[in-house]
């Protein structure tokens, strides 16, 4: 097959590229240029990065090639990062470069060039049945990223392929080792790659003057209990950085832009029952399932009733569940597999 694999200059899609060239497939590297300066906080999209995975690919012995995506990356991605946190929502910017930039844009740009397929090196899996192609878990359960993949789905899917689904970090690292390449003990990226760490208010601003500034805290009854310093600088779920003197431990139970109000309160309030997604991903043959749920990409998932309703899909857990913020995904699991998904919204 003509291969092409996305390069971000670490040991993982460095990783993917080797094993392309070991099953003797045709491969090219491809790394994104994503960001105006060609700088990124993270190590996934900078100039680094192009460095690094141009060496990887000199070392496999396999072409490389950067393409700018810088415009497509600013509107699809950035811009509806700082409108989702200016109006109080908590967004996920590595979903919104998955599904509108990666398997989209990248996608049809490497078909364009002949390519049978696009690689990555994310921790999941494509496993194929009679009716067609899912996401699946990876076998390393710290690092699965599946829930950063729930909306890759036909046609796209068709042509996507993670050969790390079935390895470990450390099978990855020593693999990267025993190849030489020059990835091997690279640290991972931590960071969304186009905000410093803390600098999400500051980013924000920037881009959208006047969304930041102090607000009430106010507790769920309506109570001044002390004073915020901008919204995006908190999310639902949140327990330091308030400021508040209180007996008992305050987190912060919602978000509300239009007043541009932060309201706190103990965690018991925190529970949610249900909660409806807004563009929704439904890949059932019926419109109500028994699930497992992620509200967040760190926790462990949680049994719940799935309901396809009208443009959105009703989840409804089966026990209270902690700190759903809007503006997160929500993914939904039967065993393995992606079965569902989409994003916290307020339901009108």
């Amino acid at each position: 097959m003509r291969v092409f694999v996305a390069m971000s200059g670490g040991v993982d899609s460095s990783v993917a590229a080797a094993s392309m060239v070991q099953a003797g497939h045709e491969v090219t590297g491809v790394t994104m240029q994503l960001l105006p300066s060609g700088e990124a906080v993270g190590q996934c999209c900078g100039t680094d990065a192009v460095h690094s995975a141009r060496r990887v690919c000199a070392a496999l012995g396999i072409p490389h090639y950067t393409l700018d995506f810088r415009e497509v990356f600013e509107k699809q991605v950035i811009d509806p990062f700082v409108n989702e946190y200016a109006a109080g929502n908590t967004p996920n910017p590595c979903i919104a470069c998955n599904d509108r930039v990666k398997f989209s844009d990248l996608l049809a740009r490497v078909m364009a060039q002949g390519a049978d397929t696009l690689v990555t090196g994310h921790y999941a899996r494509i496993v194929p049945d009679e009716h067609g192609r899912w996401v699946e878990r990876g076998a390393d359960r710290l690092k699965d990223q599946s829930y950063f993949l729930y909306q890759l789905r036909s046609p796209a899917i068709q042509h996507v392929d993670f050969p790390l689904g079935g390895m470990t970090k450390v099978d990855v690292r020593l693999k990267a080792a025993s190849l030489g390449l020059p990835t091997a003990s690279r640290a991972d990226s931590q960071e969304i790659c186009f905000v410093e760490s803390r600098g999400i208010s500051r980013f924000v601003e920037a881009r959208a003057p006047g969304s930041v500034c102090p607000g009430p805290i106010v507790d769920s009854r309506g109570r001044q209990l002390g004073v915020h310093r901008g919204l995006p600088l908190y999310t639902v779920g949140q327990r330091k950085g308030l400021g508040i003197a209180s007996p008992r431990p305050l987190y912060v139970i919602a978000i509300d832009a239009a007043t541009n109000t932060v309201v706190a309160g103990p965690k018991t309030e925190l529970l949610r029952h249900e909660v409806y997604l807004g563009e929704p991903v439904w890949l059932l043959s019926s419109d109500c399932a028994k699930v497992r749920v992620q509200t967040r990409y760190r926790m462990d998932p949680v049994p719940a009733i799935a309901r396809r309703i009208g443009e959105g899909i009703q989840v409804e857990f089966d026990q209270p569940t902690f700190a759903v913020a809007y503006g997160q995904a929500v993914v939904c699991y039967q065993d393995d597999r992606v079965v569902a998904g989409g994003v916290a919204r307020c339901r009108s």
